[in-house]
């Protein structure tokens, strides 16, 4: 299926060294990220041919889908190292997660698999059930802890699905929409503003300030709110000698100074 709409490659290792022979077996997990590793316009038109060829209702985006990495698709190893019934075990635990009954046992004998790790996993278990799992990964992290207030540790499926719970209690939107947001978020969070903060020799000796390296934080009164770590500054003195003195980054959020430490 995959390979009629385009998607591949395919090729597999019989021994070490360059690929030789064709992938003869894949899981559930693994299907999905041959999708997802192309861009947001490609996977979109491969899902949609092949919800075409399995003629079930064709999806019109994509959002909020993470990516699989295009070198690291598979969650099993090259077949000279497959030697524990690798796929075997991951349609096992699709087979269970059909059924709602996922034990501590199934989800760590996956993660036991070569090339199956907790991120991988938990964005594999989105895939086929966005409405109940929601992929810990990059994007998610951060968005959890920071703005949920809840931390993304986790080690078994016990955890995992008590963390879900978590964020439940503190959401209203569906977990697909979730992964958009956290993705949106990061997203923005991403974009470098430039400041220019400026001083005035008068008022503070900024040129001793800066070359004794003791120069450490700057009152603003205006885009509090915008401010961001990360952002990037220039520190501009005015007077005779205007300029630029210095380049600098935000390493803190804004807040009210305590002028008595």
């Amino acid at each position: 299926m995959l390979k009629s709409v385009g998607i591949g490659p395919f090729n597999d290792k019989a021994g070490s060294g360059e690929h030789d022979i064709e992938l003869d077996e894949i899981d559930p997990f693994t299907f999905y990220c041959y999708i997802y590793k192309y861009g947001t316009k490609r996977r979109l038109k491969y899902l949609q041919e092949i919800a075409t060829t399995l003629n079930i209702e064709k999806p019109s985006g994509e959002s909020g889908i993470p990516s699989a990495q295009a070198q690291k698709v598979w969650l099993f190893p090259y077949k000279y190292e497959r030697n524990n019934n690798e796929v075997r075990r991951l349609w096992h635990l699709f087979n269970k997660e059909l059924k709602g009954e996922i034990t501590d046992q199934d989800f760590s004998d996956a993660l036991l698999i070569r090339s199956t790790g907790k991120t991988k996993l938990t964005e594999a278990l989105f895939y086929i059930n966005p409405e109940k799992y929601l992929p810990i990964n990059g994007p998610t992290k951060p968005y959890i802890k920071e703005v949920l207030g809840i931390d993304p540790k986790f080690n078994t499926y016990t955890e995992y699905v008590d963390i879900l719970s978590e964020i439940r209690e503190k959401i209203s939107i569906p977990f697909y929409e979730l992964s958009y947001e956290a993705w949106k978020w990061n997203d923005e969070r991403k974009k470098v503003n430039y400041w220019v903060f400026q001083g005035n020799p008068r008022v503070f000796d900024f040129e001793t300030a800066l070359s004794q390296e003791i120069l450490t934080d700057w009152t603003v009164s205006a885009h509090k709110e915008k401010i961001k770590i990360g952002d990037k500054v220039i520190l501009w003195i005015t007077g005779d000698q205007a300029g630029c003195y210095a380049l600098a980054e935000v390493t803190s959020k804004p807040h009210q100074k305590n002028n008595f430490t």
